[in-house]
C-alpha cells in the first residue's frame, strides 16, 4: 500500500509528466526543415535506389544502422501520411520515453523508493536540453545514450549480465559512435586488466556494421572517421589556429584525455565512471555541435547535483541563443565558451564529491578498526 506521501506526489508525478510531454509536442510541431533533417531526407534516397551513402554525400557521418532506420521510417511515414521529419521526431520521441523507463528502472534495482524513481525519470524527461535537442533539432545522440543505459541497468545486475552489457554497448557504439571510449571503460572497471570481451566485441560490431557499404571506404573514412564536428570558438579549438602544431593536435589531446580518465576512473561507481567520462569527452572534444551537450543529462538526472543543475540552466540559455538551434536574440545568453565552463565546473564538482566519499570510506574504516 502506498504512502500518504506517496499519494500526495502521484499527481504532481504526473502532471510533471503531462508537461513536459506537452513541451515536447510544441518543440516536435515548431520544427524547422534544419541541416540534419535535409540531410536525412539525402540519405533515404540514396539507400532507397539501392546507393552508396559514403561514395555519394558526404552529409552522412555514422554507422549504417541509423540509415537503415531512415529507410524504415521513411517507409512507415509514407503509410501513416507523416513526413521523414515528423516521423524521426516522433522516433525520437519514443526513445527519450524508453530512456526515461531505463533511467526508473536502474533507480528502483539501486534502492530508491518508487516515487523517487519516478522522479529520476521525470527529471530527464522534462530536461529542457534533451526536450530541444530531441524534439527541435532532430539529432539522434538519444538512441546511443539509451543502449548506453540499457548497458549501466544490466551491469548493475547481481549477478551482472554480461551479454546484456555487451549487446548494449556493441549497439550504442554502432547507433552513433559518441560512446567510443566506454566499452574499455566497462572493460577495466575494479580490473587490473580489461575484460577483452567487452573491450573489443563493440568495436567489431562498428567496424562489421560498415561491411556492406566496403566500396565506398574512402568515403568511410573521410566523412566517419576523419569527422571532427564544427569548428567552433569551443575548448581546445584554439589550438587549431596554432601554426606549428599538427592539425590533429585537438584529437590526439582527447584520445589522451580520455584514456587517463579510463584509468583513473576504473574504481569508482560505473554509472558514475560514465557519466564523468562523458563530462571529459565534452570538455576536450576537437569540434563540437550543440546537440553533443545533451550526452550527460541522463546519467546527470541519475546523480543529480548542484553540477548538473548549472550545466543545465547554462546549456538550456546557450541552445535558446545559438542560432544554430533556436536562434533568441536577447542580451547576456551565452556563447560557446558557456557550455564549455559549465562542463569544468560540473567535472570540478563530481571530483570534489568523490573526493569528499573516498574521506568518508576511509573514516569509517578507521572507526571499525578501534584504537
Amino acid at each position: 500500500m502506498r504512502s500518504p506521501t506517496a499519494r500526495r506526489q502521484a499527481p504532481l508525478l504526473i502532471a510533471g509528466f503531462a508537461l513536459a510531454l506537452a513541451a515536447r509536442a510544441l518543440f516536435l510541431a515548431a520544427l524547422k526543415n534544419n541541416y540534419d533533417m535535409a540531410s536525412w531526407r539525402i540519405v533515404a534516397d540514396i539507400l532507397e535506389r539501392g546507393g552508396n551513402v559514403y561514395r555519394e554525400t558526404s552529409r552522412y557521418n555514422y554507422s549504417p544502422l541509423w540509415a537503415a532506420l531512415l529507410v524504415v521510417l521513411d517507409v512507415l511515414g509514407r503509410a501513416a501520411s507523416l513526413p521523414l521529419d515528423r516521423m524521426v521526431s516522433l522516433f525520437l520521441l519514443g526513445v527519450d520515453v524508453a530512456s526515461a523507463a531505463v533511467l526508473r528502472k536502474i533507480a528502483l534495482e539501486r534502492g530508491q523508493t518508487p516515487m523517487r524513481a519516478n522522479g529520476t525519470a521525470l527529471l530527464f524527461f522534462a530536461n529542457p536540453v534533451s526536450v530541444i535537442v530531441s524534439s527541435y533539432q532532430g539529432a539522434f545522440d538519444n538512441l546511443s545514450i539509451l543502449f548506453l543505459l540499457l548497458a549501466l541497468l544490466w551491469a548493475g545486475r547481481r549477478p551482472e549480465a554480461k551479454a546484456g552489457v555487451v549487446g548494449a554497448l556493441s549497439l550504442s557504439v554502432v547507433a552513433k559512435h559518441i560512446m567510443w571510449f566506454h566499452p574499455v571503460l566497462f572493460a577495466f572497471r575494479g580490473r587490473r586488466r580489461p575484460d577483452p570481451v567487452t573491450a573489443l566485441i563493440p568495436y567489431a560490431a562498428f567496424l562489421l556494421s560498415f561491411v556492406p557499404f566496403w566500396r565506398g571506404w574512402e568515403g568511410i573514412r573521410a566523412h566517419v572517421f576523419g569527422y571532427r564536428g564544427l569548428d567552433e570558438p569551443y575548448g581546445i579549438a584554439f589550438l587549431r589556429g596554432v601554426l606549428w602544431l599538427p592539425r590533429e593536435t585537438t584529437t590526439g589531446i582527447l584520445v589522451l584525455a580520455a584514456l587517463t580518465a579510463v584509468v583513473l576512473l576504473r574504481g569508482v561507481e560505473i554509472g558514475r565512471a560514465s557519466l564523468l567520462l562523458l563530462l571529459v569527452l565534452l570538455i576536450f572534444a576537437p569540434g563540437i555541435c550543440p546537440y553533443y551537450f545533451v550526452w550527460p543529462v541522463a546519467l546527470g538526472c541519475l546523480y543529480p547535483t548542484a553540477g548538473s543543475l548549472v550545466y543545465t540552466v547554462v546549456v538550456t540559455a546557450f541552445l535558446v541563443h545559438s542560432p544554430d538551434v533556436i536562434g533568441l536574440e536577447l542580451p547576456h545568453l551565452p556563447g560557446w565558451s558557456g557550455p564549455w565552463w559549465a562542463l569544468v565546473f560540473w567535472l570540478l564538482w563530481e571530483i570534489r564529491g568523490l573526493g569528499a566519499a573516498g574521506r568518508a570510506r576511509s573514516a569509517r574504516t578507521a572507526a571499525l578498526a578501534g584504537p
